[in-house]
């Protein structure tokens, strides 16, 4: 009777270790815990060991066009009709970044002429590293190609073969085959898009003596007022940014303009104005998870754009963040993010960016973020034509630039849209 009870009491204690672990496991497993940062953080100097690391899109095209040969179709400034039409093209792209062969530079004569070839542009409003975007698109894949690029198109090259051409972040144009067949993969996307008069300021005689030669020119007559507020103002709730970012707020210090709170040698500012900063101590709270010996810079930009959607994404609102550039500097990585609101940028106060990051060796040193809100309202906002906008641009420089509709946020109030000249 004895033996039996002792097997039934160990009985219980196996099912309650089994439930426990399960339990602990399923947690790992909630968006909460895998966006906060928890899982990448060392603990006592340990860190994260090597692993099976998912990259989720870190950046979108704010703006697509599609050449049919008979006309183009673009869209810019309705980020739903861009997701529409990239969930078309976007695996496309990721298939010919995958499995481009030698690039080589070209001048950009023949970066225009392929503008005006039947294909697909894609313009991602920022410096996006080719390697990392074709990580992201064809997850199976792997995309060799160097440096980073915000314009990229698609067309047919020799042989019936796809073509892929892309403005690299020094202004140089660069082209490569890809394995692609033009008649099998481009131009199933390509049929049965509708024009509606799109085209570049290249093509306009008379704008392209005002414009950067790559402006996308679109129908575009107005846009949605917004309210912006800051999340951190009066009542703020602190607990949910500290949960997100680990820690648990218990050394808290009272500064000039805010609160500081410390773990170790890590030290996080949150101010009122809705600035976060973060200085790491010795090796750093956050580190980058990673499948190899050293993280990749797409591995690097993961980590950072989780931490940036568990904070900034939590309170901005009907904003969508966007990754602007992501670059390696003397001191490390250094990526930034902005906010869109329906594909239009947001500059905000002087830097313009809304999270800047920096990561050395495998884990994030540094960071500031600046927390906004943003609420649609019923108002809709009118532009000047984009010819008229851009008759305007003599007096303001003696130079071509790109005129886009972007908003600006210098503190609190309502942000309209405006042409900006940048």
């Amino acid at each position: 009777m004895g033996a039996k009870r002792r097997w039934l009491e160990w009985g219980k204690d196996a099912a309650i270790v089994v439930l426990g672990l399960s339990a602990l496991y399923l947690l790992t497993m909630t968006p909460l815990v895998q966006d906060s940062g928890l899982l990448a953080q060392g603990s006592s100097g340990v860190r994260e060991e090597r692993a099976d690391v998912t990259l989720t899109a870190a950046a979108y095209p704010s703006r697509l066009a599609v050449n049919t040969g008979q006309g183009r179709y673009g869209v810019q400034y309705d980020q739903v009709e861009v997701d529409r039409l990239f969930a078309q093209a976007g695996p496309l792209l990721g298939e010919a970044l995958s499995s481009a062969e030698q690039f080589q530079e070209i001048d950009q004569q023949y970066w225009q002429d392929d503008l005006q070839q039947v294909g697909l542009y894609f313009d991602f409003s920022g410096q996006i590293p080719l390697s990392a975007l074709g990580g992201w698109l064809q997850p199976e894949g792997q995309c060799d190609l160097p440096g980073a690029a915000r314009r990229i198109a698609l067309v047919q090259g020799e042989d019936n073969r796809v073509c892929l051409s892309y403005q690299e972040t020094s202004g140089r144009f660069f082209r490569c085959l890809t394995q692609l067949s033009a008649s099998l993969h481009l131009e199933p996307v390509v049929e049965g898009v509708q024009e509606n008069g799109a085209r570049f300021a290249f093509e306009s005689e008379q704008l392209a003596q005002l414009l950067d030669p790559y402006t996308l020119l679109t129908e575009h007559t107005g846009g949605g007022v917004y309210r912006a507020a800051n999340p951190m103002a009066g009542n703020g709730d602190l607990s949910q940014l500290l949960e997100a970012l680990s820690f648990n707020g218990q050394n808290r210090t009272a500064i000039s303009g805010g609160q500081a709170f410390l773990e170790g040698e890590s030290r996080l500012e949150v101010q009122e104005d809705g600035t976060v900063l973060y200085r790491a101590g010795q090796e750093g709270k956050y580190h980058v998870a990673h499948s190899g010996e050293q993280p990749t810079l797409a591995e690097g930009i993961e980590t950072v754009r989780q931490m940036a959607q568990a904070t900034l994404g939590a309170y901005c609102g009907e904003a969508r963040l966007h990754l602007i550039s992501a670059r390696q500097t003397e001191e490390g990585w250094l990526i930034q993010f902005g906010y869109q609101l329906n594909g239009s940028s947001v500059w905000l106060y002087d830097e313009g960016w809304a999270a800047q990051f920096l990561i050395q060796e495998d884990y994030v040193a540094q960071f500031t973020l600046h927390l906004r809100s943003y609420t649609a309202t019923e108002e809709q906002a009118l532009l000047l034509p984009v010819e008229r906008a851009a008759a305007l641009l003599p007096a303001l420089t003696q130079h071509s630039r790109e005129l886009v509709v972007q908003y600006r946020d210098q503190g609190e109030g309502t942000l309209s849209p405006l042409w900006v000249a940048q």
